[in-house]
């Protein structure tokens, strides 16, 4: 059976078996179509030869480096290989012109924004990620002097896709005091059901603590839906947290991080719903066998879901009077950002499950940190002295 290329405008047809792997790793067969496209569109030879290893490089870093799934390394692949179908032109060759035209190409041909501005971010990830490897890019650039990598990696390249899509709105995080908030409402509600005996309390408790959860811990969304309540574990450190003092979790990359009780408010919260709140739903029959573990419901009595998720962030937000727009994400970066005045960057890192400590620098939020800016703090604390010295000359 013939496979095709489906991102390829040049319409290739390769029968795997009846030709011999272009790809020189086993681990790379399943780009074999893609590397195969690119070694015939630069005929072959040496520009072919050394694309193809620069393609299977880049592959291994998106997967094996980065962490991603294999289908998001063959997206990259492919990003890269349509531009070079656009161009039949080796990586080593392309100019800030070249990337240019190949996004208006891509605009002419109605992509949206999303998916100009994600292959023009996977095609200078391939140039940033061929520098880091100073070998392989010494190498390709001995056998190709005319060749540079960082004509798609400088500022005069990245400005190019800023007319490609739509303006980002600026996306701010939580701060203390809005948290606080939004925890006092839905206790105040919890309150006022009981008293009034309605019939949902316990979706007011589970809201409560999917928020505090997210805000306490850090979690990504995915992880916070994929929980189980067998993921906690008594911490013999802090027995006062009893069965809750450690939380197992494998995220992203099937990284294993165990997360400890950072905030003592989290316990009684978390507590009160695994306790109280969520046998509405265990002990309900109507609730599948297969998610009886989960750590989180959605009120169809099933394991809850990543929208239910993003609309309670939003909608309870908005209930207590917050006018800004939240979602998980932002809560998992105001959790950062204090974790990182309360530990340090390097161990932030490590309880956020960041490969590299810039990542979890880019999550820090002035704004939403307890300690403020630095640089501000030591600002008025100089005046503060100047004005009290000067006070006292007088």
């Amino acid at each position: 059976m013939s496979t095709v290329i489906r991102d390829s405008r040049v319409g290739l047809k390769h029968d795997p078996q009846e030709q011999e792997r272009v790809g020189t790793r086993p681990a790379t067969a399943c780009i074999e179509t893609y590397l195969r496209d690119a070694h015939d569109l630069l005929h072959g030879g040496k520009n072919g030869k050394d694309t193809v290893l620069l393609l299977e490089m880049f592959f291994f870093y998106k997967v094996g480096r980065d962490g991603n799934k294999v289908g998001s390394g063959k997206q990259a692949i492919s990003a890269v290989c349509d531009l070079i179908s656009f161009t039949k032109t080796p990586p080593w060759r392309w100019t800030p012109q070249m990337l240019y035209e190949y996004l208006t190409d891509m605009r002419t041909r109605e992509l949206s924004p999303a998916t100009i501005r994600g292959r023009h971010h996977y095609i200078k990830n391939m140039c940033d990620a061929i520098l880091s490897d100073r070998d392989i890019a010494n190498k390709i650039l001995s056998r190709h002097p005319e060749g540079n990598f960082q004509q798609i990696t400088n500022h005069k390249s990245r400005a190019l896709v800023k007319g490609f899509g739509k303006k980002k709105k600026k996306l701010v995080n939580p701060t203390p005091s809005e948290f606080q908030k939004v925890m006092d409402y839905l206790l105040s509600e919890f309150l006022e059901a009981i008293e009034t005996k309605q019939s949902t309390p316990h979706i007011l408790v589970r809201d409560r603590a999917i928020i505090a959860s997210f805000y306490a811990y850090g979690v990504r969304l995915s992880e916070l839906k994929n929980a189980d309540v067998t993921d906690f574990d008594f911490d013999p450190e802090c027995p006062e947290y009893e069965d809750y003092g450690i939380w197992h979790i494998i995220g992203k990359g099937d990284k294993d991080r165990h997360l400890p009780v950072m905030v003592d408010w989290i316990f009684p919260v978390l507590k009160a719903y695994i306790e109280l709140a969520r046998p509405h739903w265990t002990d309900d029959p109507r609730t599948p066998d297969k998610d009886k573990h989960a750590l989180f419901f959605s009120n169809a009595r099933k394991r809850i879901s990543t929208t239910t998720l993003q609309r309670i962030i939003e909608t309870r937000f908005h209930e207590a009077g917050i006018k800004k727009k939240f979602s998980p994400h932002r809560l998992r970066n105001g959790c950062l950002t204090r974790v990182t005045d309360e530990v340090g960057l390097s161990n932030a890192s490590k309880f956020a499950g960041h490969s590299f400590a810039a990542t979890t620098e880019g999550y820090y939020d002035k704004k939403a940190s307890r300690a403020g800016d630095a640089l501000s703090n030591h600002v008025k604390n100089v005046y503060k002295r100047q004005g009290l010295k000067s006070d006292g000359n007088e």
